[in-house]
């Protein structure tokens, strides 16, 4: 009988090595034999029952940004070492628009086409101009004079078409940071550039007080006083009662699992789009009827069990298949064969919801709608393709990925104002650094200082209070089983 030779780990490992890449070369054969014999792709403006963006359209779609180098990132670490620079209040959480934008700071418009030319020519002209304006804007990101933003020419593109195809724009910010989240490049592109009506959606005003929300808008009437602006708030249950409790931990609510959207403001939001639709297109949507019919929903007490809640979930998704069967249907019913997008239609209204990531556009909608109709998540950047949803057969609304708009603010604002995806943040530690020296990050998380070892003088610092975190939580590294300081401080972030 022959007797088998020993075999060791790493010819294992070499013959495994070589199995994969034997593999790999017979699916690159095969894939391209497939692509040379798989039919041409349908043109834009053709039929199709499937009009959901593919795989390849989304990567396509994907945000891109400057990346930081390995001499910034050292940098910015070793400067998290340091002690912290306590600010006063007034000098650290105080912002202005001329703080965080200024008038060399502009956005890209579409340049001007007609139908007549075709789709490669205008591409290409769109391209010309884009990588103008792009090599134009990074000189001022190399002198550190812009923070992050946009450089993917079809994410950009997304914004071109849902204003083109709009008839009234709604800017949604986040009420937290609503100077940040409103850049009047944007305002000047709806406004002037285009001239359509915009109005300002000041979303997520559960999270602060009533207060708060009268005094972000007298403030913007102060400086914008010819925009229009209404609230918004997403779901049922209030977080901050008041402004005597709203620091008290014991009395802030946790939100339920469960989600309920909260129709009660959009007969206020609907309004206010009355008040600025054309009136040549007043005729088309019967507002008044609308309108009441939320504020009816508003003044009804819901004392549906969750059966019936997911009863009447069936049947929407039943009897209102004209509505569902419209979302992404944006790349289809709106483009002509050469590629150009329609213009403003006369059989709608179209609203368009434009804005900053993570900013609750798709969560307005889904409120609207009263169910979930759009694909939302806590990651910037989930939306990666425009599309529309019908309200009412002559109302739709469109929804348009978020988009990083230039600034001058610091990149750390952005990142903790959940502009960009914590998940490709290649060095947390500056926006840690930035967020404990304006408040006492160490001692709202009860940290200690004897389970770090970056104390300097007795002093904390971000490092510190990123290692003494971990400590605390139990991020440990896998193989030298030191604290995860990288993790902590990812954690850290919102």
């Amino acid at each position: 009988m022959h007797r088998k030779k020993p075999f060791s780990i790493k010819q294992k490992k070499a013959q495994l090595q070589a199995k994969r890449a034997q593999k790999r070369d017979q699916n690159d054969d095969d894939s391209s034999e497939v692509e040379a014999s798989r039919p041409r792709p349908r043109e834009r403006g053709s039929s199709s029952t499937n009009t959901a963006p593919s795989d390849e359209k989304r990567n396509r779609l994907t945000s891109q940004f400057d990346k930081l180098t390995r001499d910034e990132i050292e940098r910015n670490k070793r400067l998290s070492m340091q002690p912290l620079n306590r600010l006063e209040p007034e000098d650290g959480l105080t912002m202005s628009f001329e703080d965080a934008y200024t008038e060399a700071v502009d956005i890209p418009v579409r340049p001007a086409w007609k139908y007549g030319e075709s789709r490669a020519a205008l591409e290409s002209r769109e391209v010309r101009y884009f990588d103008s304006w792009l090599e134009a804007i990074q000189k001022l990101k190399d002198d550190d004079e812009v923070s992050l933003y946009e450089k993917n020419l079809e994410v950009w593109r997304q914004l071109w078409r849902v204003v083109e195809i709009s008839d009234i724009l709604l800017v949604v910010i986040d009420i937290r940071h609503p100077v940040l989240h409103f850049p009047p490049s944007l305002y000047r592109y709806v406004t002037k550039t285009t001239g359509k009506p915009l109005v300002v959606v000041l979303n997520k005003t559960d999270l602060v007080t009533d207060d708060t929300v009268q005094a972000w808008k007298s403030y913007f009437k102060s400086k914008f006083s010819s925009i229009v602006l209404t609230s918004f708030c997403c779901y049922r249950e209030k977080i901050m009662p008041n402004a005597t409790d709203a620091m008290d931990p014991k009395l802030i609510k946790k939100k339920t699992r469960k989600r309920v959207y909260d129709s009660s403001q959009v007969g206020e939001l609907f309004a206010a789009c009355r008040g600025v639709v054309d009136s040549s297109k007043q005729s088309l949507v019967e507002w008044d009827a609308l309108i009441s019919r939320y504020t009816d929903k508003s003044q009804a007490v819901d004392n549906e069990s969750d059966d019936d809640d997911k009863e009447e979930l069936d049947s929407d998704n039943g009897d209102n298949d004209d509505e569902s069967k419209s979302v992404n249907d944006a790349s289809e019913e709106n483009t002509k064969a050469e590629g150009h997008v329609e213009a403003v239609s006369d059989k709608y209204v179209t609203i368009g919801l434009i804005g900053h990531p993570n900013v609750g556009k798709s969560t307005v909608i889904n409120s609207i709608m009263g169910r979930t109709v759009v694909s939302t998540s806590r990651t910037p950047g989930h939306t990666k393709h425009f599309q529309t949803i019908h309200v009412t057969p002559t109302l739709r609304l469109c929804d348009c990925p978020g988009l990083v708009f230039p600034c001058v603010i610091d990149r750390t604002m952005q990142i903790l104002a959940g502009l960009y995806n914590i998940a490709q943040v290649q060095e947390p530690y500056s926006s840690v650094q930035y967020l404990a020296e304006r408040i006492p990050l160490e001692k709202m998380l009860n940290l200690l200082p004897k389970n770090t070892s970056a104390m300097v003088k007795n002093e904390w610092s971000a490092w510190g209070i990123c290692e003494a975190f971990a400590v605390d939580r139990g991020f440990y590294t896998s193989k030298a089983a030191r604290p995860d300081v990288y993790r902590a401080a990812a954690g850290l972030l919102p």
